[in-house]
């Protein structure tokens, strides 16, 4: 109980603008949240990834944590979530990932007219907002609130510049293939 007494105290200090108890509370947490996750998912590199964006949230939280409470169930609810969504997005990439033992032969000339090539040159042409919305959601797995959250705009927002990026996308794939 004494741990969960000092993490609060730590906390609580934190929240008044201690920086030196701020930071003695992230050292004392960190090894418990990578032992946390390494527990549950592999490989290292995504357990360290997963910590990070624990340590993250739990330092853009911070304002909720009740100094009244104790300290480990709230910062293991943050830790749980963000687990949580590192195994949905790890899901839903692994869904549409083909794994091959060789890698696909890339046209050695520019302007061939291959479809993934127009696909990029395409997205090239897209407004910088528009990509971004694409890169983040179909190439990153992002969710519309982490993808909203990173481009600084409104969920709503991100699903219109996404939308359109896709419309763009049909309309001239489609105009390609025409041709």
């Amino acid at each position: 109980m004494e741990a969960v007494t000092q993490f609060g105290a730590w906390m609580a200090a934190a929240q008044r603008g201690d920086q030196d108890a701020y930071r003695d509370l992230l050292e004392a947490v960190q090894p418990m949240i990578l032992g946390y996750v390494r527990r549950r998912i592999e490989p290292e590199s995504a357990v360290e990834d997963v910590a990070q964006d624990v340590l993250l949230t739990m330092h853009r939280a911070r304002h909720t944590y009740d100094p009244r409470r104790p300290f480990e169930p709230w910062l293991f609810a943050i830790a749980r979530s963000r687990l949580i969504d590192h195994l949905r997005r790890r899901r839903r990439v692994s869904a549409v990932e083909v794994l091959t033992e060789t890698l696909p032969e890339v046209p050695a000339t520019v302007g061939d007219g291959t479809a993934g090539e127009s696909a990029f040159e395409i997205l090239e042409r897209l407004p910088s907002t528009q990509r971004e919305a694409f890169a983040m959601l179909k190439l990153e797995g992002l969710t519309t609130e982490e993808a909203a959250r990173r481009a600084g705009v409104s969920v709503s927002a991100l699903k219109v510049r996404a939308h359109r990026a896709y419309k763009a996308l049909r309309k001239a794939l489609a105009e390609k293939s025409d041709e």
